[in-house]
């Protein structure tokens, strides 16, 4: 009589003949639902030059506020203060802090520094007017673009 061998050794390998499969529809997954940022300018400015430039240590904490004329023409010939991705108006200012601020962590909320780009043919009033809205929403670091001047 024949005796039967028994099979005792388990193959425990993983299968990895669909891991490019995998791959290749997790790379295609994100190029379908990622946003590619143009990096249109909503505002036209020029920023002035200066003679002493410090910059800003913890860049986490910057927020940008652009000012200048509108790129689109149909918007007028008036200084438009923009957030890079929106027009403001200087009554919406204090409501933009406060959003800003709340994306930041706590202990950082009151450090967060703006930067302003405004264009250097931008009249100082409407510079004084955002500061005083930034004032009244306890935003006391500002800092003012410039190139350096050579």
């Amino acid at each position: 009589m024949k005796s039967f061998k028994r099979k005792t050794i388990v193959n425990a390998e993983i299968s990895t003949a669909s891991l490019p499969d995998i791959v290749f529809l997790l790379l295609f997954f994100f190029m379908v639902t990622a946003v590619i940022r143009t990096d249109e300018k909503l505002v036209k400015y020029e920023v002035p030059k200066a003679k002493h430039i410090n910059k800003a240590e913890m860049k986490t904490l910057i927020r940008e506020l652009q000012v200048g004329l509108p790129a689109n023409t149909r918007l007028g010939t008036e200084p438009l203060i923009s957030d890079g991705s929106h027009y403001l108006k200087i009554n919406e200012l204090v409501q933009w802090v406060n959003q800003e601020k709340a994306t930041l962590p706590e202990p950082y909320k009151d450090q967060m520094i703006i930067v302003l780009k405004a264009d250097e043919a931008v009249k100082m009033g409407l510079i004084a007017d955002i500061q005083q809205e930034l004032r009244k929403s306890n935003a006391r670091k500002v800092l003012y673009r410039s190139k350096e001047n050579i």
